[in-house]
């Protein structure tokens, strides 16, 4: 019985420690992204939302940046790619919030945004749908507010549609 207990709580171990080693390669890649200043950036104004997307020289989509404005704010989609998969996905929503007067003055308007909620998904396998979600802060309740992968589908063809064109 105490063999037997060793053993899954190496197992358990082990499969802790695989999944943290796969998080700090994922966010190693994502640094590099960031940090790369040779990735050509195209910029797309649409109808309610910007998109910018971020390719390396060989016109891979490596970073895709969706900017959406609502009433009571903006939503922000960030994409990381590695190939044609998305590593990690970060959905911010931020509200605007009124400046004192004196703030304002300074920074020249009377309205500035404030992050209120993320929630950041570190794909571990895009295929089996496999991630490792971390939500910080609270939704304001509107039902523009989405996390789901499949939202990530449709902004990566939009983007590759975009670049093609």
């Amino acid at each position: 019985m105490k063999n037997t207990l060793t053993i899954i709580l190496i197992l358990i171990r082990f499969l802790t420690f695989g999944q943290e080693k796969k998080l700090t390669e994922i966010d190693n890649e994502v640094n590099s992204i960031d940090k790369d200043s040779i990735l050509t950036i195209k910029e797309f104004n649409l109808e309610n939302h910007t998109l910018k997307v971020w390719l390396n020289d060989k016109n891979q989509i490596l970073k895709i940046v969706e900017n959406r404005n609502v009433n009571y704010g903006e939503i922000k989609s960030t994409i990381y790619l590695k190939g044609t998969k998305p590593i990690k996905t970060i959905e911010s929503e931020n509200i605007y919030f009124y400046l004192t007067d004196s703030l304002a003055k300074i920074k020249g308007y009377s309205i500035d945004l404030r992050e209120e909620y993320t929630a950041t998904s570190y794909i571990i396998n895009w295929n089996k749908k496999q991630r490792k979600l971390i939500i910080t802060g609270k939704p304001t309740g509107e039902s523009n507010i989405s996390f789901e992968l499949k939202k990530y589908e449709g902004i990566i063809r939009k983007s590759e549609k975009l670049i093609s064109e």
